[in-house]
């Protein structure tokens, strides 16, 4: 009964280890994915200030991209505009503060 003791402590004791091991795995696991969505804001955020500072003149490899967020803008617009129409001065408010909470926010600089 004592060697069936001794085993029954070295399986707990290695599902302990084994349990120790995996929480640490899980946290690296959970600090790749904090860094990941880190770096997807920049992308982000440099492609927002690339196409605020070179949509007009943008490089050859990025005009076709420029041009799509150009079509973006305008259908947007154009929805805003409907949106005006249909809601009046709630829409126009709603607006107004989204800018405002924008331009406060700023570009975001690099972390």
């Amino acid at each position: 009964m004592d060697e069936y003791l001794k085993e029954i402590s070295k399986f707990v004791e290695a599902a302990v280890e084994k349990a120790k091991e995996l929480g640490g795995t899980a946290k690296l696991y959970a600090l790749i994915k904090a860094e990941e969505a880190k770096k997807q804001e920049q992308y982000y955020r440099l492609g927002r200030k690339y196409y605020k500072l070179f949509a007009d003149t943008p490089e050859k490899d990025l005009a076709l991209y420029v041009q799509k967020l150009k079509v973006c803008d305008e259908k947007i617009a154009s929805l805003k505009e409907e949106l005006k129409k249909d809601n009046g001065a709630d829409f126009a408010e709603a607006e107004k503060k989204a800018e405002a909470k924008e331009a406060q926010e700023g570009d975001g600089d690099f972390e």
